[in-house]
């Protein structure tokens, strides 16, 4: 007996995007991933193993009839999977059930209506159509030549002039925006909004084939038997897989982009702009090929990670500064999960499904993740915030690693931490040194703030409300000060984003006119709250490390250094009380 799967899985099948009526199927490696949409608007997914090898991967002929005939079966597959995926909801399904009638989802629909649709076209339309209308305004004894070009021209005219009705029907235009979608998936610009003239897709290699084979075959007119006419016709358009798939082939690779135009001749009559939803659709597809080996539905009223991740991308991906790890802060905080535990997890309930919404929302109006949760993790460590204290970022952390590293180097004993807000700096210096940690603030509401985040991470500090140096205890020196204070420029902070210029106190961003002002104070107040070889470190805006090396230096400080951010930015300036 034939067994098809021994030709599915020795043949190399490559990427490959199968559009749907309501979903895509996308074919990667040795998996074939179906994800859709319901009618409800939730999206699902599924899959199969396909077992597929690269053993004729480089064989032109071979991986040209591997992909199109294997894409067909695979085609069918999908259409399989989106079924189970897509049911019949509410009264109508359980008339059905009782009646024991089959339920065929549209999908079914569309396709036996294009096959219907396909043998009337081209057996009427193309195949008889042409020839009848040539006989009745032309004698028989017209050139025989010139008879079966003029033919073969209006064949081929009719074939495209059909398929671009077909491209303009309401009822395929979702069909083919799919398409469009798995175009840029097969470009490598997942998510794109715009048709990517991809020519290696399968419907464009299948218009290709038809399109050509029918103008050859016209063309060549042979008038035998029956059967030796559709045999003959048969081995014609089955020659031309090969040619048409490394013509598209070839010209995917873009080397020569006249080539690639070209086949936007063809390539436009499968290939719609898709929507978001498209694009959601498709994405949903992709996360589930790469995150996951096998394929799973999960239960019923579970979303897949898969389609909660496509649809969380596509609300944030408009944000400004959208950083995309945001998308994994937000669902492993919702799931009280850490980053690395979330990759494990499939599916999330629907209760989940909605807090995680409601948070992305909330982060696509421009809210900062430590607003919608009311805290941010720091140097491993989580600190409450609001409103009242600026949000702690991960530049900061290397000014904190910067000062860890100094303490161990001179055995320091005293740590100030001027201006600390959350407490941030402070506690994290008190969690990782065996210095005595003191720090203060000019904000009451900040200092409480930071209080309660010392009791939540059992740590000693002793807090001051003042203003800079003035206030502390005049007698107490510390071997270190540190300090990360307003720097933004007075006019530039509504040029802020607004998840900083909206969610964080005015009183920890401005610094002044030229953003130096607290720079001023506090090489000016220090050297005399600093001990013998003491050390100043402070966190700075973009472009103000020259400036405030040489506020340093004027004020009696050596030895004055920069370090760089995550991002390359000089982020720290340090330098030693010379006295």
């Amino acid at each position: 007996m034939f067994d098809n799967n021994f030709f599915v899985n020795n043949f190399y099948m490559e990427k490959m995007v199968l559009p749907l009526g309501c979903g895509i199927g996308v074919v990667n490696g040795n998996r074939l991933c179906v994800s859709v949409i319901d009618s409800r608007g939730d999206k699902k997914v599924d899959g199969q193993i396909i077992n597929s090898t690269d053993k004729f991967s480089n064989v032109p002929v071979i991986r040209a009839f591997a992909y199109f005939f294997y894409a067909v079966i695979f085609y069918f597959k999908a259409l399989f999977l989106q079924g189970e995926l897509i049911r019949v909801e509410g009264e109508k399904a359980k008339q059905e059930k009782k009646q024991g009638r089959i339920n065929l989802s549209s999908s079914y629909i569309l396709a036996l209506a294009m096959l219907i649709s396909i043998f009337l076209v081209g057996f009427l339309v193309v195949g008889i159509l042409p020839s009848k209308i040539f006989d009745f305004f032309f004698e028989y004894n017209f050139d025989y030549f010139l008879r079966v070009s003029l033919v073969a021209v209006i064949r081929t005219v009719l074939l495209y002039a059909v398929l671009v009705v077909l491209r303009f029907l309401p009822i395929m235009e979702s069909f083919y925006a799919f398409n469009g979608a798995g175009n840029s998936y097969l470009s490598g610009k997942e998510g794109n909004l715009i048709a990517i003239n991809y020519p290696l897709n399968f419907l464009n290699l299948a218009v290709n084939t038809l399109s050509f084979s029918t103008f050859v075959i016209s063309l060549v007119a042979v008038d035998l038997s029956w059967a030796l006419n559709s045999l003959i016709n048969l081995v014609m358009f089955l020659a031309f897989i090969p040619i048409c798939y490394e013509i598209l082939r070839f010209a995917s690779v873009g080397k020569i982009k006249w080539l690639k135009k070209l086949t936007l001749v063809f390539n436009w009559l499968v290939c719609a702009k898709p929507n978001t939803t498209h694009c959601e659709v498709l994405l949903v597809a992709k996360r589930e090929l790469e995150n996951f080996e096998d394929f799973s539905c999960g239960e019923k009223g579970c979303i897949s990670m898969s389609a909660v991740y496509a649809e969380m991308e596509t609300k944030l991906k408009n944000l400004d500064k959208f950083d995309e790890s945001d998308v994994d802060w937000i669902i492993a905080t919702v799931l009280c999960k850490n980053r690395a535990e979330i990759k494990l997890c499939r599916f999330v309930n629907e209760k989940e499904y909605r807090d995680i919404m409601r948070a992305c929302e909330r982060r696509g109006q421009g809210e900062p993740l430590s607003s919608i949760f009311g805290f941010v993790e720091f140097y491993g460590l989580r600190f409450d915030v609001n409103k009242k204290v600026l949000s702690p970022r991960m530049d900061t952390e290397v000014l904190v690693e910067a000062v860890i590293k100094k303490a161990s180097e001179t055995d320091a004993k005293s740590i100030l931490d001027l201006c600390t807000g959350s407490g941030a700096i402070a506690i994290s210096l008190a969690k990782y040194t065996n210095c005595n940690i003191f720090a203060s603030d000019i904000s009451k509401q900040a200092l409480s703030v930071a209080m309660q985040n010392a009791d939540k991470n059992d740590v000693m500090i002793e807090f001051s409300c003042c203003d800079l140096t003035k206030g502390l205890k005049k007698s107490r020196k510390y071997d270190i000060i540190v300090s990360n204070p307003p720097y933004i420029k007075s006019g530039d902070i509504e040029k802020l984003d607004i998840e900083v210029k909206k969610y964080d106190p005015r009183l920890a961003l401005d610094g002044g006119q030229d953003g130096l002002d607290f720079y001023r104070r506090i090489a000016k107040e220090t050297p005399n709250k600093l001990n013998k070889k003491g050390w100043l470190f402070l966190e700075v805006g973009k472009g103000q490390a020259d400036d405030v090396c040489a506020l340093l230096q004027e004020n009696g400080f050596d030895n004055v250094q920069t370090l760089k951010d995550y991002n390359k930015i000089e982020r720290v300036v340090y330098g030693r009380i010379s006295k």
